[in-house]
Formats: C-alpha cells, structure tokens, sequence
C-alpha cells in the first residue's frame, strides 16, 4: 500500500480523487469482505479478523475450576512432571504422553473408592483378592485392634499366639509347664498324658477308666472327695497295694448280690473282722454278759447251790 498524502494547497478535486483512489486501491471494495466478519468498520473488523485467526491457528487449555488460557500460534505449552510421581513426555508427531512410573510415590494420601493393583482390591476398608488368598511374605502384622476371622490356617508347623503354642494338634506353652483356663472345659473324653486314664461319660453316667493293662488304677497320695455314689461297674472291685508298692494286694470285692444290701462301717477306730480272722477277738472287745449259754457251741453247767438248793451261781463253759 502506497503512501497517499495531500498537500495544503492542493485542490478540493485532488483531495477528492486522492481519497476514492485511496478508499478503492488501499482499503478495498466493502462488498468483497468474507461474510464470517460482521464489522463494518475498520477497527472492529481487524480485532474479529485476529479472534477469528486465533480461534483457527491456535487452542485453549483450561482446567477444573474453568480457568481458560488461550494457546495461539508461536506459544509454547510447557507439561513438566515430578520423578516418582507423574511423567510428560513429547514426541512426534504432535504427541504428549502423561503417565505414571513404575514406581509412584506420594507424599500426602490418596483418595479413591476402590484401589486395585493385580488380583487385589482395597475397597471401603475390605481388602480381597480374586483369586482367593493374599500373601504378607515373610513380614509380620501388628494390630492394636481385634482380628475376626471365620478360620486361621497356616502352611507352618508351628503356631504363636503370645504364649501359647500350636503345633499339629498339640497347645502348649512357650513360658510354662501349664496351661490356665478360667472357663469351663468341654469335651467328649479327658485323656493322661500317656492315655493310661480317661474321663468320659457312658450310658448317662460319668466314667472313670484305666486303660492301663489289667485295668487298675491309682489315686497317688491324694483324696478322692465323692459328693455322691461311687458306682463299681460288674466284676470290678477296689485293689489297695498297702504301704510297700510290691505284688502285694488286698482286694475288696462284691459278691453277685441277690438283693439290695447294705453295710455300715461302724463309728469307731478299729480293725475289721474277717471269718479269716485267728485270735483277733479280744476280751476288751466284748461287753459284760456278751457271751452267754445261747453263743456257745456245747455248754456244761457248773452251779452253787444254797442250803435250800436255791442257785446263787452258774458258770458256762465249752464241753469236751
């Protein structure tokens, strides 16, 4: 475009052709303006014709809280990313890449209504895993809290819950030779360590039994404090071995009873009479007029008469 300028003492007809030659050759006819600008002068029509450039050479980014800026032409958008965090990375043609490292890390927390990674998933709380199991390794948990769980298994041998040890169907303690319960106990039979003697119950009753050969058993040194009837099953009887452990025994056993007996110790300190008995009655064991004509096998009278033939003694004794 040419530079038009009009002197002071030019004429009004060199100003007027100055001009249409200018509003013709320099500016352009009005009618050949493209249709996409609405403007009718020159100022509004070059400020449409730069949005209208921008809008097709360049773009805009914009982000969660609308926050718009513009990317025209010869700008540069520059995308960084954080080691461990994210990563940017620009490549042809016309390509960016954000992504994540294989190893990310986060300072602050991360919010999300399921978290999954592989078979496992972390969802309010609840952590599962699809193909049934979740392995910890070799690390220990720790919980201030209550672990609830339907079952507890283990590939080891042994288990340790605090003191108490768990190995195949073995308790026992890690920190003493006994085991506390504070708590009734239930079971269908109590066995002895070597499994000589059991506890158990059998035809509505409980059981006592030695399973050792010959089926005796032994109460030790202790007293056994019976709030009911002890019950000696059929062709069972009390075996007492005495002060010397040695074959030795004295056995108290019940005849096949025909009715319902009874026998009363008496109450006094003494030694039981037996019809095996030889010279254990004594005379401090009988009372005055115990034995009289009616307990002796054979009696022979000796009396002392009076003078009037009247008895004043009689005496018993055996007859030969």
């Amino acid at each position: 475009m040419a530079v038009k300028n009009i002197a002071v003492t030019d004429t009004l007809e060199t100003f007027r052709t100055t001009f249409n030659d200018l509003a013709a050759s320099d500016f352009g006819d009005i009618a050949n303006l493209s249709g996409s600008i609405s403007s009718t002068n020159l100022v509004d029509a070059m400020n449409e014709t730069i949005s209208i450039a921008t809008s097709t050479a360049g773009w805009s980014i914009e982000d969660s809280s609308s926050t718009r800026q513009l990317i025209g032409g010869g700008d540069l958008l520059t995308v960084l990313g954080t080691t461990n965090e994210i990563e940017a990375v620009v490549s042809a043609t016309d390509t960016l890449t954000i992504g994540l490292p294989n190893a990310v890390s986060i300072t602050t927390s991360v919010t999300a209504p399921t978290l999954s990674t592989g078979n496992m998933s972390l969802t309010n709380g609840s952590i599962t895993d699809s193909s049934g199991s979740i392995s910890f390794g070799n690390e220990n948990l720790t919980t201030t809290g209550t672990v609830t769980a339907n079952a507890f298994s283990s590939s080891g041998s042994t288990h340790t819950l605090g003191t108490i040890e768990i190995s195949g169907n073995t308790i026992s303690s890690t920190d003493s030779s006994e085991i506390d319960f504070d708590d009734r106990i239930r079971a269908t039979s109590f066995y002895t360590n070597a499994a000589l003697g059991q506890f158990f119950e059998s035809g509505g009753f409980p059981r006592i039994e030695s399973n050792q050969t010959g089926g005796s058993g032994t109460f030790g040194n202790n007293i056994l404090v019976m709030d009911a009837n002890l019950f000696m099953n059929q062709s069972h009887a009390v075996v007492f071995e005495g002060s010397t452990a040695d074959a030795n025994t004295t056995t108290l056993f019940a005849v096949d009873p025909t009715g319902t007996n009874q026998l009363d110790l008496p109450d006094n300190t003494g030694t039981i009479i037996s019809t095996g008995s030889t010279d254990a009655v004594t005379e401090a064991m009988m009372a005055n007029d115990a034995v009289g004509q009616n307990e002796l096998k054979t009696v022979v009278t000796l009396q002392i008469l009076n003078s009037s033939g009247t008895p004043l003694k009689t005496m018993y004794g055996a007859g030969a």
